[in-house]
């Protein structure tokens, strides 16, 4: 199993390449089989396709992740990093409002969101993560002026 170190390690990895708007390189940290929700409670999604989609509409959206230190779980698997991200409401906005994560703004095209959530992920055996999750929800969400 992934040390603590490497686990820790990956979910940064996560944020970095994210912030650089590196979809391929984000994707390859994850199993091609990867299982996630972001948020938890938006439905499980499964592989490479459905992240590339995924995170490329957080990229399309400009988001920036400003993490926090990461901490790793005793069972050799998991580590979690806490971070708060800004975007553009578009593309992704009009999804968060159909889900009641946040209500439309006055103008979409200009609207910028912060939220904060809790990214935990799950390293299996190979050095890749097989599960992502991003806890966040509601009152972790806001208009930026």
């Amino acid at each position: 199993m992934p040390d603590e170190a490497t686990r820790k390690a990956l979910a940064v990895a996560h944020c970095e390449r994210i912030n650089s708007g590196d979809v391929e390189g984000l994707l390859a940290l994850y199993s091609p089989a990867v299982r996630f929700a972001d948020p938890v409670g938006s439905g499980e999604r499964l592989g490479h396709g459905a992240l590339r989609s995924h995170i490329a509409g957080a990229v399309a959206a400009g988001v920036h992740d400003a993490y926090g230190e990461p901490v790793a779980a005793p069972d050799g698997r998991h580590a979690a990093v806490p971070v708060t991200s800004t975007m553009s409401f578009l593309p992704n906005g009009p999804l968060m409002v159909r889900l009641g994560l946040l209500e439309s703004p006055e103008d979409p095209a200009t609207a910028r969101l912060e939220f904060t959530c809790m990214l935990v992920i799950e390293v299996g055996a190979s050095g890749l993560i097989e599960e992502m999750r991003a806890y966040w929800g509601r009152s972790d969400v806001r208009f930026l002026d």
